[in-house]
Parts: structure tokens; sequence; C-alpha cells
């Protein structure tokens, strides 16, 4: 499995819709998140990678949910996963969570997860 790939299986695991964040489709359906899909490999620094949570709605009950969900399923040392010629370890950054109001669209609810990702890859 490709690590677009990889990321893909891991962040579409959570019972809503995932896209790459320059993919998301014209007719998605909230709610959804969106991922920065940033590679490197191995010998390279730990890359930052940014989730997307996208609700709708007047609370905020249910995306933080959502990004506690992600939160366990990463835990605090870290969770490894395989690719094609290696490992991603994805770990939670900091801040993790943090919201993010968007203008003009009061309801629209945009939750920010900030995580870093080191490839255990030769390439």
């Amino acid at each position: 499995m490709t690590k677009e790939a990889a990321l893909y299986s891991f962040f579409s695991g959570f019972g809503i819709p995932a896209y790459a964040e320059t993919d998301v489709p014209n007719n998605a359906v909230l709610p959804y998140l969106t991922y920065t899909p940033v590679f490197d490999a191995w010998g390279g620094d730990a890359a930052a990678l940014t989730v997307n949570l996208w609700y709708y709605g007047a609370g905020e009950t249910a995306p933080n949910a959502k990004a506690a969900e992600i939160s366990k399923a990463i835990g605090p040392g870290g969770k490894v996963f395989g690719c094609e010629g290696g490992y991603i370890w994805l770990r939670r950054g900091t801040p993790w969570c943090q919201s993010a109001p968007v203008e003009d669209e009061p309801m629209l609810k945009m939750k920010t997860l900030n995580l870093s990702a080191e490839y255990l890859t030769l390439n």
C-alpha cells in the first residue's frame, strides 16, 4: 500500500468520509474530514500534517467527540502503520485540537487537528 493509500485508510476509518484537502468533491456531504497529504522518507524530520473536521450544526459536541476518537486511535505514543517500503509513525501535534470559526457561516464548524508524521521508509 502506498503512503497515500495508507494515510487515506487510516483517516477513512472514523465513520465519516475522508478526503485529501485538495480533493473534496463538489457534492461532499457534511460531516467529513480533510487532511493534508504530506510525505517524506527515512532521515527526514517529522512532517506537520493537518486534519480538519467539518460539521454543520449549533453545538460542538459531535466535532469534539470525533477529535477525541481520533486522539484515542493515535494514542499517547503515536500510531504506527505499514506502507510500501516501511512504516508511518503518526503522532498528535501541539496544540492537538483547536476551533476555527468559518466567516459568514456560524453553523459550519471546523476543528483543526495538528499531527506529525514520521516516514520510516526508504523513499
